[in-house]
């Protein structure tokens, strides 16, 4: 079975099912090799159902007493425009408690979602999570 027939599978599986959709999991851990850093990880959806939670979660983050928050959204498939938004505003929430908030994105839709609400430019682009911790 090819990838694209099993996404399709899956889609078809989906609509069916009278189940709940998961949108996303979200979590954080400090970094051990980087003591400094908080690493925050998003799986999945990022839609209006977890916009308070990513707001929360990188509130908690941003008090750990660490100078820089990691967000890794490597694993994120879908972001919304107001999440976006949410981004930028805890950016400058950051900035304002003297800690520095990156993202490690690079999926297309997560990319463009920042480029839409316009946000993009107040981000510097990271490759990698190890580049994102050692800068």
């Amino acid at each position: 079975m090819s990838v694209t027939t099993a996404r399709c599978r899956a889609d078809q599986h989906r609509k069916h099912d009278p189940r709940p959709v998961t949108t996303g999991r979200m979590w954080s851990r400090r970094s051990t090799e980087h003591p400094e850093c908080v690493i925050a990880r998003v799986e999945g959806e990022l839609d209006a159902v977890l916009h308070e939670e990513l707001r929360t979660l990188l509130e908690r983050c941003r008090a750990g007493l660490c100078h820089a928050v990691v967000l890794d959204l490597r694993a994120t498939t879908f972001m919304s425009i107001r999440a976006a938004v949410i981004l930028a505003e805890a950016k400058a929430a950051a900035w304002r408690s003297g800690v520095e908030l990156r993202v490690v994105s690079g999926r297309k839709e997560v990319e463009r979602a920042l480029e839409v609400a316009g946000v993009r430019p107040q981000f510097r682009y990271f490759p990698s999570l190890g580049s994102a911790l050692t800068s």
